[in-house]
């Protein structure tokens, strides 16, 4: 497993890497202001638009452990590429689509490429700066990549939609990123080194199977069930998640009891930063349900256009990018800057709630979402730095994988639950007071959340003394 380089060529690795990843993030945020010019197009219906975010969701968070664990058997950059390749010929099929059948299709294989594609970047990171100092720099340029995407991908979905270029509609939002795919295919062979892999053992088969009917019947339900009107079937496969959690412990103490080698090792779960980490996660991201939320309050509520709702909530892209170049020099709080980042963000998010409540906007509410953002930036880093920083680099893939499945089922249950709360409340209200007192109860709610998330991560006064030392 060649993992020396010179400095240069490691960060020159980093920037291409971070080009990959960035991709399946700004594709979620683009592809959110592209729906309306779907629906007119393709006249695509309202529960094929669901399927349209939620296929490419449930795609890349049930798979995302096995993408992990292929990379450490495997090799990373050969996963990097072969998901980069398949995320690359998935938005090709995307752009062209001629049905929403198609579409969701497309949509559903460009969401599993993502997720081989995403792993392999964290846990490249990992493998590649295994000092606490370079890896703490290297997630810091995670999270500025993190806030680009979230920046530029509501902005952009908008903005391409009402530029039309090449007449292609929406079609542009994933036939104009295949040129990025491409560059990044090829510097990633050339400049990327190889880490994981090299191992005779093959993938636990099983477990990957089980791993992953767990996370599809805990996502795709939340995904699917508030759209669907909650049908029996998802309250079938809910029930079923304990049986098959414990039926994959089960299989995984078996089989490295037997010498063999399991997806998880379960001496991950004996790390106790990994541990809070990944519920520090899952509980993280409560926050998706704002960026959707927000969205239809500025749109349905206010009546933004598409292109003026991507820019009301560009500020928040912002903080995100700026809140990692911030914190990056505080050596001596990083091992507080978790809990600090969420601190602010749970401030301003409740700000925003109170604002959009009191009907009170302009420069107050863009601040306090650039501030929420600000937050969200300071933590982002420092949560994958939490989780990943006592983990074996030969287990990188795997734990990123674990890592962003968390995030996944805390993103799909956010907008399931404080999605139907919105709708609970909204009821059969319109106009901009009934979406504000909506959107405001809906904001207070997931803002308790990710409150709890933030009293998980105050790290022990042990563990602080420890890093700094």
């Amino acid at each position: 497993m060649p993992t020396h380089r010179t400095d240069a060529l490691r960060w020159v690795a980093l920037i291409v890497l971070l080009a990959g990843g960035f991709l399946p993030p700004l594709d979620f945020f683009i592809v959110n202001i592209a729906l309306s010019s779907i629906h007119d197009n393709l006249g695509a219906s309202p529960a094929e638009l669901q399927l349209v975010i939620s296929g490419y969701a449930s795609g890349y968070g049930v798979f995302l452990i096995t993408g992990g664990r292929l990379g450490d058997l495997y090799g990373r950059k050969r996963c990097f590429l072969a998901g980069m390749a398949g995320f690359s010929l998935a938005s090709l099929v995307c752009g062209i689509a001629a049905t929403p059948t198609h579409l969701v299709i497309a949509r559903i294989v460009q969401g599993s490429a993502a997720a081989v594609l995403l792993p392999q970047v964290l846990g490249s990171i990992r493998a590649l700066f295994p000092n606490e100092r370079e890896l703490a720099r290297a997630m810091s340029a995670y999270g500025i990549m993190m806030g680009m995407a979230a920046a530029t991908g509501q902005f952009c979905g908008g903005a391409l939609i009402q530029w039309n270029p090449f007449d292609l509609g929406w079609r542009a939002v994933f036939l104009l990123t295949l040129p990025v795919c491409a560059a990044t295919l090829f510097l990633g062979w050339k400049v990327v080194p190889e880490t994981g892999g090299g191992s005779a053992v093959r993938l636990d088969l099983g477990g990957a199977a089980l791993v992953s009917l767990t996370l599809a019947a805990t996502v795709v339900p939340l995904s699917e069930g508030r759209e669907q009107g909650w049908p029996a079937w998802v309250f079938v496969c809910l029930a079923c998640v304990p049986l098959l959690t414990a039926a994959f412990f089960r299989y995984e103490s078996r089989l490295a009891r037997l010498g063999g080698m399991p997806l998880v090792d379960m001496a991950l779960l004996r790390i106790p930063s990994f541990r809070r980490g990944v519920l520090v996660a899952a509980l993280f991201f409560f926050t998706t349900s704002f960026y959707l939320l927000f969205g239809f309050y500025l749109q349905e509520g206010r009546g933004m256009t598409p292109l003026q709702a991507g820019l009301a909530i560009v500020p928040y892209g912002g903080g995100l990018f700026v809140g990692p170049l911030i914190s990056a020099p505080m050596v001596r709080l990083r091992p507080k800057l978790l809990a600090i980042g969420m601190a602010v963000q749970v401030t301003f998010y409740t700000v925003v709630g109170l604002l959009v409540a009191r009907d009170i906007g302009g420069a107050a509410l863009t601040g306090s979402v650039f501030l929420a953002g600000l937050g969200q930036g300071i933590a982002f880093p420092r949560l994958f730095a939490t989780v990943l920083g006592d983990v074996p680099p030969a287990q990188g893939g795997v734990a990123a994988g674990i890592t962003n499945s968390a995030m996944q089922i805390g993103a799909a249950v956010s907008v399931a639950a404080i999605g139907g709360l919105f709708f609970m409340v909204l009821g059969n209200g319109s106009g901009e007071r009934a979406y504000a007192h909506a959107f405001a109860i809906a904001q207070w709610t997931a803002t308790a959340g990710l409150f709890v998330a933030m009293l998980i991560a105050i790290p022990p006064r042990r563990q602080i003394a420890a890093r700094l030392r």
